[in-house]
Order: C-alpha cells, then sequence, then structure tokens
C-alpha cells in the first residue's frame, strides 16, 4: 500500500504583510544660529540637541533596483556662548529632509501605483549629535555654525504573496485501500485452516 496516493494535492496561496526594503542612512547637515542681537560671541561654550523627531515620509521615487523615500523632521538646537564676559544662549528649530534609497527585497520592478498601496515607517536610530560649532559670518552677520549629524532609519512593508502546496488526505482512497487489504487478509486465514 503506497501513503502518498491516499493523498490529493492543491496549490494555495497565503496573503500577508512583509518587509519589502530596509535601509539606514548618516546624515549630516550645517545648522545657522544667530547670536542675540547680532552680537558676535567671544566663544561657544556648549550645544545640544533636543526633541528630535519624524514630521512625515513618502516615496520619492523607486527604480526596479531601489525604493527612494523621503524623511521630513525637526529638532532644537541651543547654544550657549560667552559675550563680554556674560554667558547667552540662543534656540533654533532645524527642520530636515533626506532622502533615504532603500533597496527593494523584491528585486522586480512596480508600477506606481502599487508603491503608494505600501507601508512606510521611518525612525531616527541615532538621536542628532553635534560634530561641532564655530563662529561665522553670514550674509556679513555673525553666526554661529553648528554641524549635526544623526541616522536615520526606514523600512518599507507590503503585501505578500505565498504560495505553498497543500496535501490533504483523501478519505475515499484510504476506505477502498482498508477494504481491499481486509480481504485479502481474510482469504489467506481461510486457506490456512
Amino acid at each position: 500500500m503506497n501513503n502518498k496516493d491516499h493523498y490529493t494535492s492543491t496549490m494555495r496561496t497565503i496573503v500577508t504583510n512583509a518587509v519589502c526594503g530596509r535601509a539606514t542612512q548618516t546624515c549630516q547637515t550645517t545648522i545657522y544660529i544667530s547670536a542675540e542681537e547680532n552680537i558676535e560671541p567671544d566663544r561657544i561654550l556648549g550645544c545640544a540637541i533636543r526633541n528630535a523627531a519624524i514630521q512625515e515620509n513618502n516615496f520619492e521615487g523607486f527604480t526596479k533596483d531601489n525604493m527612494k523615500i523621503r524623511v521630513n523632521g525637526e529638532f532644537e538646537v541651543h547654544v550657549w556662548y560667552e559675550v563680554n564676559g556674560d554667558t547667552s544662549v540662543s534656540k533654533s528649530y532645524a527642520n530636515f529632509s533626506e532622502v533615504v534609497p532603500v533597496e527593494s527585497l523584491e528585486n522586480k520592478s512596480y508600477y506606481e501605483e502599487e508603491y503608494f498601496n505600501k507601508i512606510i515607517t521611518a525612525w531616527i536610530s541615532k538621536k542628532p549629535v553635534s560634530l561641532g560649532s564655530m563662529i561665522v559670518n553670514k550674509a556679513g552677520l555673525p553666526a554661529i555654525a553648528v554641524q549635526v549629524e544623526y541616522d536615520l532609519g526606514v523600512e518599507v512593508m507590503g503585501e505578500a504573496k505565498i504560495n505553498i502546496l497543500s496535501y490533504v488526505l483523501d478519505k475515499s482512497k484510504v476506505e477502498k485501500d482498508i477494504s481491499f487489504d481486509a480481504i485479502l487478509t481474510d482469504t489467506t486465514d481461510n486457506d490456512d485452516d
């Protein structure tokens, strides 16, 4: 008796959400902060960057190999500096807008409408930090230039279809085999008597 004969196979499709692509990118930008009353600072005492947040993200474009995701956000920059022996603080809100290329794991071309059905998740994987600051002359006025570095992460999820081959026990074939085996067993038992 062959057990493979007892099963019938069918192809099934599972529809689920899956990661289509993921990427991280290191970004750098320079923020210019004006000193109070446009007075040139004597020296910079410190810098802090706070409240970094993603505001929005969307598809910028795509090719066969990757998707371009635009990530927009903002953060606050606080700078302490010395002017004529006094300490002052200036605060500025800085916006960022970066394009992060995400390699497509599916490696196939899509039409534009298929991309907009996908879900984008973006996050700040490394909070903004100051790489350094200096006093500069910008458009004839003194300003403090702060170089900022941060890392962005992006994940794109979309609908995925997985084909699986499933086997179901065919009871009618099993019953025929069992009946036939029972007849053979009964016949052999009667011959021995």
